[in-house]
């Protein structure tokens, strides 16, 4: 608006300075100008119209400036504040950011040693493990060995007992005939011992007694050699 009062003004400037120049000229070439007061007039009143107008809009805007002024000093103050909050916002977030980055190392660090802790408890168990399981198995080993060695003593015992039982037996059941002087035959072999040879001994059940060896060799029975 101001602009056009400026405008506006400059148009009836020159109009006032324009119409007398007319005149002048006209009148020199006498030439009537009948509207000459009409239009001085008309160009002195739109000179001083738009003379108020921009007085009024040059009031208008130093009233209006310091509203804007206040207006952008209240901008700048939201934007120094949105500024600031923005900034205070990222350095939150940087010390949040570096405290979940801290935590997330000693987590971290807690969970690496907690494994390692963990491991080093396995292998002693292992260890332990093994250590038991290689006793008992040693033990198991001296048990087995003396077990068996029970087992060979008690074999060897049962085997000695059977042979003394059956040397008795043998003793038992055997005819000693050295005073006796008698002619002793084996009913098996058809042979016949006489006193002082070798197998003048023998198994009752087997012995067959002669008085002569000519009963002897009647019977069918012929002389040991031995």
């Amino acid at each position: 608006m101001s602009n056009l009062f400026v405008l506006l003004f400059l148009v009836a400037f020159l109009s006032c300075i324009t119409v007398p120049i007319v005149w002048v000229v006209r009148r020199f070439k006498q030439k009537p100008f009948p509207s000459f007061k009409k239009a001085l007039l008309g160009s002195f009143t739109l000179l001083v119209i738009s003379f108020v107008g921009v007085g009024a809009t040059a009031a208008k805007t130093e009233t209006v400036s310091p509203q804007k002024s206040s207006n952008s000093s209240v901008n700048s103050k939201k934007k120094e504040q949105s500024k600031r909050a923005t900034s205070e916002s990222l350095k939150a977030e940087k010390e949040s950011s570096s405290r979940a980055e801290s935590a997330r190392a000693e987590s971290s660090k807690k969970a690496s040693s907690e494994a390692a802790e963990s491991l080093r408890a396995a292998s002693s168990s292992a260890a332990k493990s093994s250590s038991e399981a290689q006793s008992i198995s040693i033990a198991q080993s001296q048990s087995r060995a003396n077990s068996e060695s029970i087992s060979v003593a008690a074999s060897v015992a049962a085997e000695s007992s059977s042979a003394a039982q059956q040397q008795s037996v043998t003793n038992a059941t055997q005819v000693y005939t050295g005073t006796s002087q008698q002619i002793i035959g084996n009913s098996r072999s058809h042979i016949y011992h006489v006193p002082g040879q070798a197998g003048y001994h023998m198994n009752s059940a087997n012995a067959v007694y002669f008085n002569s060896e000519a009963d002897a060799i009647a019977a069918g029975y012929r002389k040991s050699e031995r």
